[in-house]
């Protein structure tokens, strides 16, 4: 046996080890009876990771599409992304000290940069609140922290999907395959099974569906849809796809009649997509966890 395949042994049984720990019922009964006295620290973590994600996305916007694009290639542009200090967005002075808590930091800077005067975007303060807020909902409907964790990771690839799509009608593959990645481990936690053949017909029916209306109407998508909507479907599963549709379209379509010029049709108005399916497969996922959570099941009466 190879090197190689010795030490991909050795993190299958990692991996299946911490899997059995936060799948224990012994364990899990510690934050389904005493979960609320985690909360000020599983708060604290998701603002935290929602303060990263956010920042992330920027970055992402900045270093991928901007002009400053030309400036960083390959590693080097994702060093930057990565591992690079927080600055200013205006002035590109460095952030440090109690400057960089997440939430804490803003109402310390009263809301601007200390050096320029620049008025940092409410978006961020109000972005990790909320990031912490989901960390304590999903622990609080799962009663599992490996699900809150994962939640929140594939909460903020959705995220970034949001800016990239909302500013530059643009879907980030690579984004799509972490997306797809923790989608897939977060439906093994919460439905506890592996994906079924209905979940493959959904897939393929999505993907035949979007590839045809792009090449007979190329004008109306993009093909970015055409690989995020089935895979998105995918994730979202049998009969749960219905659910991922309708909170995709509807949500579109008010809010493109709201928002459009004055006297522009639906159809000469560009709708960001990605941005409405991230919301459509996160609303899934919450209301997966809803009926998890109650033990409710699809075509069931929930009042029984």
């Amino acid at each position: 046996m190879g090197k190689s395949a010795k030490r991909n042994g050795r993190i299958e049984k990692v991996g299946s080890l911490v899997f059995e720990i936060f799948s224990d019922p012994e364990f899990l009964l510690i934050f389904t009876e005493y979960g609320y006295y985690f909360y000020p620290i599983v708060f604290v973590l998701g603002a935290s990771f929602g303060s990263f994600y956010f920042n992330l996305a920027y970055r992402i916007l900045v270093y991928h599409y901007s002009p400053m694009r030309k400036e960083f290639s390959g590693l080097a542009r994702w060093k930057q992304i990565l591992l690079s200090p927080s600055e200013c967005e205006n002035c590109s002075e460095k952030i440090s000290g109690l400057r960089l808590i997440p939430i804490f930091g803003y109402f310390l800077s009263r809301g601007k940069c200390p050096h320029c005067g620049y008025q940092i975007p409410i978006i961020y303060p109000l972005g990790e609140i909320s990031f912490g807020f989901l960390a304590i909902l999903i622990l609080e409907l799962s009663g599992n922290p490996l699900v809150s964790l994962v939640f929140v990771l594939f909460t903020g690839h959705l995220l970034i999907s949001v800016y990239t799509d909302a500013k530059y009608f643009s879907l980030d593959y690579e984004n799509l395959i972490w997306i797809f990645f923790l989608g897939c481990i977060l439906n093994l936690l919460i439905n506890q099974k592996i994906p079924e053949l209905n979940d493959v017909f959904v897939f393929f029916g999505f993907l035949g569906f979007f590839l045809a209306i792009y090449l007979f109407y190329p004008k109306g998508i993009g093909f970015g849809d055409v690989l995020f909507a089935p895979i998105f479907a995918f994730l979202a599963g049998h009969p749960w796809w219905l659910l991922f549709l309708n909170a995709s379209y509807i949500p579109a379509v008010v809010f493109t009649v709201l928002l459009k010029k004055k006297g522009a049709s639906i159809r000469e108005t560009p709708i960001p997509m990605g941005v409405y399916f991230c919301l459509g497969l996160f609303c899934t996922m919450i209301a997966k966890l809803v009926f998890l959570k109650f033990g409710w099941e699809i075509g069931s009466d929930v009042d029984g």
